[in-house]
């Protein structure tokens, strides 16, 4: 399996970044280019599909919630150069008005080498990361 993550430091309380990031419905709301997401079910389990700009959809399943630890995982269930992908975002308190989001993911290259499919969600999750602490410290 290959692993890539970023992390970013945002200001605002972590409490506040469990509340956006655990609404596994609210990515549209933060990931640039997603204009439309559809859940459905609730909780471990619940399935979502994100719509972008281009008219792409990519489906995931909620594979993991953890209120305590402030940590979710998802599977990509489309058909991706990413098999088997399970993506995992968690949340570290840093202190009043401050948290930290690790975002990794791991996954077995598929019609891409290994390299060019590490580089290719790299940066994917560094563009996430960006995208959520823009949306969070406005």
């Amino acid at each position: 399996m290959t692993q890539v993550s970023c992390a970013t430091t945002i200001a605002v309380s972590s409490e506040v970044v469990w509340q956006v990031i655990s609404n596994f419905g609210t990515a549209c709301q933060y990931l640039v280019g997603v204009v439309v997401c559809m859940v459905e079910g609730e909780g471990v389990g619940a399935q979502g599909a994100l719509t972008s700009t281009d008219g792409s959809t990519i489906v995931e399943r909620l594979e993991e919630l953890d209120k305590v630890t402030r940590r979710l995982s998802y599977a990509l269930l489309t058909d991706t150069p990413f098999r088997g992908c399970l993506t995992t975002m968690q949340v570290h308190d840093l202190g009043p008005n401050q948290a930290k989001v690790e975002w990794s993911a791991t996954f077995e290259a598929d019609g891409l080498p290994v390299d060019e499919a590490r580089e290719m969600l790299k940066g994917a999750l560094e563009a996430n990361c960006i995208a959520l602490k823009q949306f969070l410290e406005r």
